[in-house]
């Protein structure tokens, strides 16, 4: 279950929340500028009912007849009923003469006077007009109730809408952290059982593409590549450890061999025996941490230019005569054009040292073997090819594999580590490996990237 100041927390929820704020800021703004808006076009109209009801007096007062005007006051004052209005005459020492008895406005003009006369009207407020007719004074007003109500009206509403859309807002912030959150415990949940060694876990992807789902997808490949790399790590312990048992056992059988030979020839004879299969197995560990080495290592700040043709021609010449010790061929093949790469040359030796030693240990007698470089789509490319048996298509992901061998019962001598080697040296050089039918045998393209033009 999950805690509700964990939700609140979220990033999701102080987005609504912070969304929200600024919401409101706006919409009191809005408001303020509508309400007085409104409040100015309402204010408008009533002048223009009192300009154009004061026209009776005015009129009134035109015949000269100042009792007239009198009882057209009194008459407007007496109006039985509510009335939204207020109207008074005065002498010009302020003495009220007729209307109702409200404050004296201080000027002539427009202004805002306070009456509580009209008890039906719950507003005090009048809009005023006040002018000087026949030598007296004339003040008439209309009350401001129902500006007063439109504005208070108008201000419940945008009101009620502001809890509305905050109430929406933290509600669907709310919800959504929460649906987030969820997403993250299951996250989390799923990270301690692979902690814990559970590598088939994955972590669920929802169908709204999130942000969450992204990652959660990223980290399911990752999880996939871990999951195989533990595989193959487990793979390889085990690999080790059945290629280290068997050297020390033979190692240990020939001492004790040894041990109990009837002659001195006999017994050094298996000592020597003894003494190569420990240093098959001193090779092993060499050619385990070397890999490791080149694997933990980025680092190509010793790189270097250099011509992948001469590099060919000169371990051609070092190692044509252990070829041809073993009865086979190795041969120059022609190449499209001289390509320059930019890495660690004594790597890229040992890799075309490992690709020829493979080509010749599985080969019969008679076998040719084909040391070529050349480019392949502006990129740099080592070839080495055979004519021997090859390796089918749907094992030749597996030779790269530490330790594995295809058919061990035909390689007692071999360690699984040459391509191997290989495979790490092509991967700290950004290089690709490729096997390939080559019609009969296997032919192997080592592709380069591009040397940057700073470093040919």
């Amino acid at each position: 279950m999950h805690r509700v100041s964990s939700i609140l927390a979220g990033a999701a929820f102080r987005s609504a929340v912070l969304s929200l704020l600024l919401f409101l800021a706006v919409f009191l703004v809005a408001g303020v500028v509508i309400v007085s808006q409104t409040s100015s076009e309402a204010e408008s109209e009533i002048r223009a009912l009192v300009s154009n009801e004061f026209e009776l007096f005015r009129e009134a007062a035109d015949t000269g007849d100042m009792d007239q005007l009198r009882q057209l006051v009194d008459s407007s004052a007496a109006a039985a009923g509510p009335r939204f209005f207020v109207v008074a005459l005065y002498r010009p020492d302020g003495t009220l003469l007729a209307g109702d008895d409200i404050p004296r406005p201080a000027k002539l003009g427009w202004s805002t006077i306070s009456s509580g006369i009209n008890v039906t009207t719950p507003s005090e407020q009048y809009l005023a007009l006040t002018e000087d007719i026949g030598g007296n004074r004339v003040t008439f007003g209309r009350a401001l109730f129902f500006v007063e109500v439109g504005s208070a009206a108008l201000w419940r509403a945008l009101m009620l809408a502001s809890i509305v859309v905050g109430i929406g807002a933290l509600a669907i912030g709310y919800f959504t952290s929460h649906g987030v959150s969820a997403k993250l415990d299951r996250m989390a949940d799923t990270l301690e059982r692979v902690a814990r060694g559970d590598s088939r876990v994955r972590l669920p992807v929802g169908r709204s593409n999130d942000q969450v789902d992204r990652v959660s997808r990223q980290m399911n490949a990752h999880l996939d590549r871990l999951s195989d790399l533990l595989g193959t790590m487990r793979n390889t312990v085990i690999s080790i450890a059945h290629d280290l048992k068997s050297p020390l056992s033979r190692a240990y059988i020939l001492l004790q061999e040894a041990e109990e030979a009837p002659s001195e020839a006999e017994q050094s004879k298996l000592l020597e025996e003894a003494q190569a299969e420990i240093e098959r197995l001193n090779g092993i560990f060499d050619t385990v941490l070397r890999i490791s080495r080149i694997e933990a290592s980025d680092d190509q700040s010793g790189f270097a230019a250099f011509s992948a043709r001469e590099l060919v021609s000169e371990t051609l010449q070092t190692f044509e005569p252990v070829v041809e010790e073993a009865k086979q061929q190795l041969v120059e093949a022609p190449g499209d054009g001289d390509a320059t790469i930019v890495g660690d040359r004594r790597m890229v030796v040992q890799m075309l040292v490992n690709l020829i030693t493979n080509a010749s240990r599985y080969s019969p007698p008679g076998a040719r073997i084909e040391l070529s470089a050349g480019i392949e789509d502006q990129h740099p490319v080592l070839v080495v090819a055979d004519n021997g048996p090859g390796i089918p298509p749907d094992r030749r992901s597996e030779v790269f594999e530490p330790f594995r061998r295809l058919n061990p019962e035909r390689d007692e001598k071999g360690s699984g580590l040459g391509l191997a080697l290989v495979q790490a040296i092509a991967t700290r050089h950004r290089a690709s490996v490729r096997l390939e039918d080559n019609g009969p045998g296997l032919r192997v393209t080592v592709r380069f990237p591009i040397a940057a033009a700073g470093a040919v």
